[in-house]
């Protein structure tokens, strides 16, 4: 039986030595934290994003908006956090449940924020 031969990864030769001012370098530590990345990696994969798409410009702005998305539900998730965990004090404290509706609009908030992020992450992750 003949041996298959592996392909060998493309060897990265090339560099580029980009400078960010500490705004947008702080943008870019967000970004790449959320994306669960090293911020060089973030700034290579974002970069090829764009430049393997027939709209490159198209395509950043595509990735800003998902970002923006990531971001301001994760805001969203810390806040629905915040009154889960007020909710808990408040049952064991107090003992009697909220009003029923109180819970049903915060579980839909919870849902909504959920969604959000499995949109965006899903959007991220195929561009890849």
């Amino acid at each position: 039986m003949p041996r298959r031969r592996l392909r060998e990864p493309t060897l990265r030769e090339k560099r580029v030595h980009p400078r960010f001012s500490e705004n947008e370098f702080a943008l870019l530590a967000t970004a790449a934290r959320l994306s669960r990345m090293p911020v060089g990696g973030y700034v290579a994969e974002t970069s090829l994003v764009a430049a393997r798409s027939n709209d490159p410009a198209g395509a950043v702005a595509d990735y800003r908006a998902t970002v923006k998305v990531l971001m301001a539900a994760n805001g969203r998730l810390a806040q629905v956090g915040n009154n889960l965990n007020q909710l808990t004090r408040h049952l064991n404290q107090d003992g009697p449940w909220p009003e029923a509706d109180l819970v049903r609009r915060l579980l839909s908030h919870i849902e909504a924020s959920v969604a959000d992020v499995d949109v965006a992450i899903a959007q991220v992750t195929s561009g890849r």
